[in-house]
């Protein structure tokens, strides 16, 4: 684990020292952070979503807003990867009956040169890390180019002349609360996802082809803390992207740990494992690992934000270098 996380911990604590006072036992947990894998190709993708601990009653309707803004770097002798992207999210939410509820969810994607590679190049140098390269190119420039394999010559797939924002690839939304329980295992939940193209794939914004995939989360209480699981597994319609060659299936693993430290307010730290993205590829096609710690807070009834700081473990080549997360969710 990298030095910087060392400080995010200290910045979390802070931010739980000036919570208010001592939630209400048994109190409902919050549930995990709403971040999908933020590897490059895979925002491209549908994701496995993490679960919250129970589905909407009938007729209770949710909305939310989750913003995810990473800086990715990456430098090999097969690719360049230099940009920032943020990604929002927005979803509508709605019981059915019959422990059901089926929702939508519109992404927009923007890419540009960004806004953090001075902060993250100076923290660097602060705690003597490398900087990889990253101090021999433009700051907050945005170049994304690999070397053709049979033809030896470099693609540039992106620069400041493709930077923008666009609507992504709309996906549906169902879950479907199997069980539900008062002892250490609280419920389990079986979620299914159906993604359209309806983004544009040439212009690296979408996948270009129909994606389906299914999951199971479970969460049990530990007293005083509550464990999220979830095991996902995907099918993508399209085997390329710009040419790229990509897997048609893939696995996530997921795992978070909440503690309600004190009324209304959550710290919550949690990991995600995905399978590599393509086929041959010397990084993307090992798998991603990334960690997340944050925090949950009710302002009042109805209304929850989200915030969190995400890092790349184990294997950094093929994965965002850092990311901030910021949420919100009403409902009714």
């Amino acid at each position: 684990m990298k030095t910087r996380f060392y400080i995010i911990a200290v910045l979390a604590l802070m931010i739980w020292m000036q919570a208010p006072a001592v939630r209400a036992s048994g109190q409902d947990p919050f549930g995990p952070l709403h971040i999908t894998g933020q590897t490059p190709l895979q925002t491209l993708r549908l994701d496995v979503v993490p679960a919250r601990p129970a589905v909407l009653q009938e007729g209770q309707v949710e909305f939310s807003q989750f913003n995810t803004w990473t800086n990715r770097w990456n430098k090999t002798e097969h690719y360049i990867l230099d940009l920032e992207i943020i990604q929002n999210i927005f979803s509508a939410s709605t019981g059915i009956g019959n422990n059901l509820e089926v929702g939508v969810s519109v992404p927009m994607l923007s890419r540009f040169g960004g806004k953090l590679d001075k902060f993250i190049s100076h923290f660097h140098d602060s705690f003597g890390l490398g900087q990889s390269d990253r101090d021999k190119f433009p700051e907050n420039n945005i170049l994304v180019s690999y070397v053709d394999e049979a033809s030896g010559d470099t693609i540039i797939v992106l620069d400041k002349s493709k930077q923008g924002t666009i609507i992504g690839d709309i996906s549906l939304t169902s879950r479907w609360q199997a069980f539900l329980g008062d002892s250490w295992l609280k419920s389990v939940m079986v979620s299914g996802l159906l993604r359209f193209p309806t983004a544009s794939e040439r212009d690296f914004y979408g996948s270009g082809g129909i994606d389906v995939a299914l999951s199971v989360s479970a969460v049990q209480k530990l007293a005083p803390l509550y464990v999220y699981s979830t095991v996902g597994f995907g099918r993508y319609g399209s085997r390329s992207i710009y040419d790229i060659d990509m897997r048609g299936h893939q696995w996530t693993f997921f795992t978070a740990v909440e503690w309600a430290a004190k009324q209304n307010f959550s710290l919550i730290i949690q990991g995600m494992a995905n399978s590599g993205t393509t086929r041959r590829d010397n990084e993307f096609s090992q798998p991603t690992y990334e960690l997340v710690l944050g925090a949950k807070h009710r302002l009042f009834h109805g209304v929850l934000l989200e915030y969190g700081l995400m890092e790349n473990l184990f294997f950094f080549n093929n994965s965002n270098d850092f990311g901030i997360n910021l949420g919100i969710t009403v409902s009714r």
